[in-house]
């Protein structure tokens, strides 16, 4: 039996201890300055329970990879400079990730994030320990964020062979982060 047919059907948890957040908002060439806003806004109210007094973007969040755009966010008498990255553009969906770099205070509480070299690794480990073969390759396109829901398309190379495959975070407590694999089948 191949690799590949081995791990088509496998389905995988691991608990990973991790550190910002991501985003994806559906766009065109950029994110206007207000969505990006009150996306902004309306993420870290999810993430903290305190919804922001204010969020102030200096101008639209650009659909390119890379770019950068910092806000200043004030909550609770606080006042943050978030540095929001575009991590991936796929025709109108602008992913990125954000996280607290300047803070008056003590800063937002953020939720884990798997950075890119270690779900690779985990992914990896888990579908060797699951098949008994190690995949010559996984690759993820960036950072996965710690939130219940999110998921991430990855691509496993066994071979010749190159599958898809997706990893969804299934639960967070702390610093670690609960996450399964499906490989495309």
């Amino acid at each position: 039996m191949t690799i590949t047919r081995a791990i088509s059907a496998v389905l995988c948890a691991i608990v990973v201890p991790v550190s910002a957040c991501s985003a994806s908002m559906s766009a065109g060439a950029s994110l206007s300055e207000e969505k990006t806003e009150k996306q902004l806004a309306q993420l870290l109210e999810k993430q903290t329970g305190v919804r922001p007094d204010d969020v102030d973007c200096p101008g639209d969040l650009p659909g390119k990879k890379d770019a950068v755009l910092k806000c200043s966010v004030s909550a609770t008498g606080e006042t943050h400079t978030v540095k929001l990255t575009v991590t991936e553009v796929d025709g109108t969906n602008i992913k990125f990730r954000y996280k607290v770099v300047e803070s008056t205070g003590t800063s937002l509480p953020a939720n884990p994030t798997v950075d890119k070299a270690t779900l690779e690794k985990k992914v990896a480990d888990i579908l060797e320990q699951e098949v008994g073969q190690r995949p010559d390759k996984i690759d993820c396109p960036g950072d996965l964020n710690g939130t219940v829901g999110e998921t991430m398309r990855c691509t496993l190379t066994a071979g010749t062979d190159q599958l898809g495959l997706t990893v969804t975070i299934r639960a967070v407590e702390g610093s670690n982060v609960d996450f399964g694999v499906e490989v495309d089948g």
